[in-house]
């Protein structure tokens, strides 16, 4: 990170630094948020947590201060994203072949699923699963605008496969749903928009057997879909937490109905202080007393957050620092994108923008590294005027 930050910063004299400032508004508010970041450690009552929360948000105070501050052309910036998703595809490639050689060795196909299937390069689904997504939209805007891959076709297509079976077996349900309605949202687009009627419907019937293929092979993966029907939770419970690949009963702990109680214990601190939060450096220390206070074992015991990136802001920062994160990071981009109508650009924004409704991805390395690169190296050809 240091090394791409540093050429980042001598990619481009201070004057043109100075004016791409001046332009891009959304890197204001990026730089109100780290002001509002350092406000909540300094006011925090347990310091150390709060230098760590900050170290582990230095991409989000680092990114906009170099990446942020440069301009590249789109295909210049799109070439980069391709190779981007090939790493990131070797990488899953790779991972499956553990995971099958896991497989044959113990008998146990839950290797092949979910944080199982990612174990080789240490991450958690939700996170490889976001890549997929990423890498999917890349492949695809190639495939259908880019006129100097035609030679690569068949290669795209059979990536573009491939990923959409990892995302099955990593079963992220938000990527999962996701993927699928931007495939559908793209289809109806050729079919109503472009008149192209035979690629509308070429990508509607390979997603519907895409689906039915993979299920018929991998059925496991529809248990976390499951899950959703057992909402139901009781704070006190002491039932194990629920698995794919076994049974699933009304009274285990799931994805989903553990989400609603953690999201309701953040909303409880949130209420008691709404204006600046209770600080980044003290957010954990509540959070552990709300689920003592519930008898809320389960989640003690797993060290569990809330689960929800807009959520923790608000209860550890306040309602005004969740504004100013939003404007910096997520409306005023998407709304750039949407004025230089970059399709790929506002399936990236809207995707890690969906990514962090279920998962508190600035609480752990990657989540920041990944958001604060990719928001702002997807906004490097724009400014507020002109497209570059």
């Amino acid at each position: 990170m240091g090394l791409l930050v540093l050429v980042a910063l001598l990619m481009s004299n201070w004057q043109q630094k100075k004016d791409l400032f001046r332009n891009r508004k959304f890197i204001w508010f990026m730089f109100a948020f780290v002001i509002c970041m350092l406000i909540s450690v300094l006011i925090s009552e347990n310091h150390k947590d709060g230098i760590n929360a900050l170290r582990l948000r230095l991409p989000l105070i680092l990114f906009p201060l170099s990446l942020g501050l440069i301009s590249i052309t789109k295909e210049q910036r799109n070439r980069i994203l391709l190779g981007c998703a090939y790493i990131i595809t070797a990488a899953c490639f790779i991972s499956l072949l553990y995971a099958v050689y896991r497989f044959y060795q113990t008998g146990n196909t839950a290797w092949l699923y979910n944080d199982a299937l990612s174990f080789f390069i240490g991450q958690q689904s939700i996170y490889t699963s976001l890549l997929v997504n990423l890498s999917i939209y890349v492949f695809a805007w190639h495939l259908l605008f880019g006129n100097h891959v035609r030679k690569k076709r068949a290669l795209l297509i059979s990536l573009i496969l491939f990923l959409f079976i990892i995302s099955y077996l990593l079963a992220s349900r938000n990527m999962m749903v996701l993927l699928y309605a931007a495939t559908l949202f793209v289809a109806f687009y050729f079919i109503l928009t472009k008149k192209k009627y035979l690629l509308g419907s070429g990508l509607l019937a390979g997603l519907v057997v895409a689906v039915i293929i993979i299920f018929a092979f991998f059925p496991r993966t529809f248990n976390r879909f499951r899950e959703l029907a057992f909402t139901q939770f009781d704070f006190q419970s002491q039932a194990k937490e629920s698995h794919y690949a076994d049974k699933l009963t009304p009274d285990q702990w799931n994805g989903a109905n553990f989400r609603l109680a953690a999201w309701q214990c953040g909303w409880e601190i949130f209420k008691e202080q709404p204006m600046l939060g209770v600080g980044l450096g003290d957010k954990k220390d509540e959070l552990l007393k709300i689920y003592q206070q519930k008898r809320f074992q389960f989640a003690i015991d797993t060290n569990k957050n809330v689960h929800n990136n807009y959520l923790d802001i608000l209860y550890s920062m306040g309602v005004a620092a969740l504004l100013i994160f939003l404007l910096g990071w997520l409306i005023l981009p998407i709304r750039l994108a949407f004025i230089h109508s970059d399709g790929l650009a506002i399936f990236f924004l809207v995707t890690l923008a969906f990514a962090m409704i279920t998962e508190n991805y600035f609480d752990r390395s990657l989540g920041p590294l990944l958001f604060g690169f990719f928001v702002c190296f997807i906004m490097t050809p724009f400014t507020k005027r002109t497209t570059h």
